[in-house]
């Protein structure tokens, strides 16, 4: 049963804010499902390229399918984001309808029976978007700030960009001199910070002083003179330090742990940063934005554990509250360990 054009609305005006940035020529999948009262909710959703929509439909229901195959779907609501040249309203002017009717038919393959999909140029207030399954099912847009999600994205701290670019911007190293100045004394401090590890004294003044870079980050400040981002570098390249510091207490405090290892992100060169990639996909997950995790871990490296972790999980969409008290866990046990305390019983 399609929702009414007035819910519809809704959920394409919140796009934005539930991925992080303005999409363009993207088939967006929404899923919406039912809790145990009876009502429902939002859940998972992924963001195709339409050109992996043409090539492959078949192979965007599969991924679809994946993050959703064992939650109590209710409906799924597909948005196909592409300006048309032809500016009438019937149904022979919405793109790529051989491709949705495909990817419509695939869903259905897989147990998604309730599917409905809508066409909109560009999600913007006044945008009218229409239904592929009923000419008549039709309205327009209001204004994206003006949603719930949207409000919600701003109270947590998330960006929402005009364009995904414009997040991926974001990692740009320092030029390359600088970085190239700074590394061999970044990778011989991780040397001696990864001595510290057994040296619990060590280890809680090193720990101490990345602590202090994150509340001063909180407060808009980042480390400028080398011999500050030579240490944070290191301390955040060392496995057991990194996870140390995956435990802070709330959303505000993990974006600024991200921006300042972003920071240090930014000075380090590759063998460095694709270690420090991975604890910027963590803050990032743990606040609720998968896509900048996503963007993080292009950048980091695949054969750590945890960056292949979050990767499933991301691919999954498993929720950051399911796994929150796991991190927050095991990062307590990684400090504990460094100062030689005892494991308490997490039971």
């Amino acid at each position: 049963m399609p929702l009414t054009p007035a819910s519809t609305s809704v959920i394409v005006a919140s796009i934005p804010a539930l991925i992080g940035f303005m999409p363009e020529d993207s088939l967006v999948l929404i899923a919406t499902l039912t809790k145990d009262a009876g009502s429902a909710s939002s859940g998972p959703l992924a963001r195709i390229d339409l050109a992996h929509l043409a090539n492959d439909p078949e192979g965007c229901a599969r991924h679809f399918n994946r993050q959703c195959a064992d939650l109590p779907v209710l409906r799924v609501t597909g948005v196909v984001v592409r300006s048309v040249d032809d500016g009438t309203a019937g149904d022979d002017a919405l793109p790529l309808r051989a491709d949705v009717d495909s990817v419509i038919a695939q869903l259905a393959e897989h147990g998604f029976v309730d599917v409905d999909v809508v066409s909109v140029p560009d999600i913007a207030e006044g945008a009218r978007w229409r239904s592929y399954r009923d000419t008549d099912h039709t309205a327009v847009l209001p204004d994206p700030a003006s949603t719930a999600a949207a409000a919600a994205a701003v109270a947590a701290g998330h960006t929402i960009a005009a364009r995904r670019d414009d997040l991926a911007a974001r990692f740009t190293p320092a030029p390359e001199a600088l970085r190239a100045r700074l590394h061999p004394r970044i990778a011989h401090a991780a040397e001696s910070a990864a001595i510290d590890e057994s040296w619990h004294l060590a280890a809680h003044v090193r720990l101490a002083r990345a602590d202090a870079a994150i509340r001063a980050a909180a407060h808009g400040e980042l480390p400028a003179d080398d011999a500050a981002i030579i240490d944070l570098a290191a301390t955040f390249a060392v496995p057991a330090f990194r996870e140390a510091l995956l435990a802070v207490p709330d959303a505000t405090t993990h974006l600024a742990a991200e921006n300042l290892v972003l920071h240090l992100w930014r000075h380090s060169c590759d063998a460095i940063a694709a270690q420090l990639a991975t604890a910027i996909a963590v803050y990032a997950y743990l606040r609720g934005d998968g896509t900048v995790a996503r963007i993080a871990l292009e950048h980091a490296d695949a054969e750590q554990p945890l960056a292949g972790l979050l990767s499933t999980m991301l691919s999954h969409a498993v929720s950051p509250s399911k796994v929150h008290h796991v991190f927050q866990n095991a990062s307590a046990d990684a400090r504990r360990t460094l100062l030689s305390e005892p494991a308490t019983d997490q039971a």
